[in-house]
């Protein structure tokens, strides 16, 4: 595919090679490490004030039990990575800033335990934010159709695979990058 034919405009980031793309696919499918476990552990706080009805009923999470989304990427979606690690792409109203592979504070992985997912919307694989802050996430709830999950879109201030929390943007990864208007109004 020709990315940088597809969108309107584009500031592509330097491309991730094969061991890159290698290292990052075994990564994201890796259970936590106690150490990322113990980071988000200890960094989880009660989230209504003493005084609150459901402070004393409040129990945090354990993210030791989380599932990691383990299934083989889109081809699509390594293309474009080879393409662009990184970058951000604009299609129309529809913008892209998408995650780098490796990035320890802004990679796929890194924004996967940083917003809880596999906590509020097991199995989905962010890859993009919008540029207001709602994200493109793979759904790998399911087998794949033919290599291609389906797209959905959730705010990143309100993550889950409830009603109202996110919604189906395409049913693949090329058809997103097609689509022209923003995501915010699908939500």
């Amino acid at each position: 595919m020709d990315w940088m034919q597809l969108f309107d405009e584009a500031s592509p980031a330097p491309g991730a090679d094969d061991d890159e793309i290698e290292k990052f696919v075994s990564s994201i499918q890796l259970p936590l490490t106690e150490s990322e476990a113990d980071e988000i552990s200890q960094n989880l706080k009660n989230p209504f004030p003493p005084t609150h009805p459901l402070h004393a009923s409040y129990k945090p999470f354990d993210p030791k039990k989380w599932m990691m989304p383990d299934k083989p990427l889109p081809a699509d979606y390594v293309s474009l990575l080879r393409w662009s690690n990184g970058g951000w792409c604009r299609s129309g109203e529809r913008e892209f800033g998408f995650f780098p592979t490796s990035d320890a504070k802004c990679g796929v992985r890194a924004m996967l335990l940083a917003y809880h997912l596999p906590e509020y919307m097991p199995l989905a694989l962010p890859f993009a934010f919008n540029g207001g802050g709602v994200f493109y996430l793979f759904d790998m709830r399911e087998e794949s159709i033919a290599g291609e999950y389906p797209v959905v879109c959730s705010h990143a201030g309100n993550i889950g695979w409830g009603h109202g929390e996110y919604n189906i943007v395409a049913e693949s990864f090329s058809a997103v990058c097609r689509g022209k208007t923003n995501v915010d109004h699908l939500l």
